[in-house]
């Protein structure tokens, strides 16, 4: 029986403030945003959200150690081991969920 997003919550973290400062803690905050906007904004984020935040940063740590490592990994399957400076910059400007996205199609486009 799967768990509603409230009891995954309250059973792995114990509280949605609990949560909100592991996540918080993990993506990057928008350039020119304080700490007190961003956790304010992060209040208003649902937590079926937040869990999917987390559960996509856990699964790019335990496959490539960091977001640079993703970002290899993709340019390893686009350009065919010469290094893009422009696409690599673009690439490390995107979110880690758009970025997981983007290694899982071209592994299937790849087969």
């Amino acid at each position: 029986m799967k768990l509603s997003p409230l009891a995954e919550v309250k059973e792995k973290f114990g509280s949605r403030e609990e949560l909100i400062k592991v996540v918080a803690g993990k993506i990057e905050r928008p350039e020119g945003m304080s700490d007190e906007a961003f956790l304010k904004k992060m209040h208003t984020v649902s937590n079926r959200k937040l869990l999917k935040l987390n559960a996509a940063h856990d699964d790019m740590v335990k496959r490539f150690g960091s977001k640079e490592g993703l970002v290899d990994a993709i340019i390893g399957l686009v350009c065919k081991g010469k290094v893009d400076s422009v696409y690599r910059s673009k690439l490390m400007t995107l979110r880690v969920a758009q970025l997981l996205d983007r290694h899982m199609g071209l592994v299937k486009k790849s087969k």
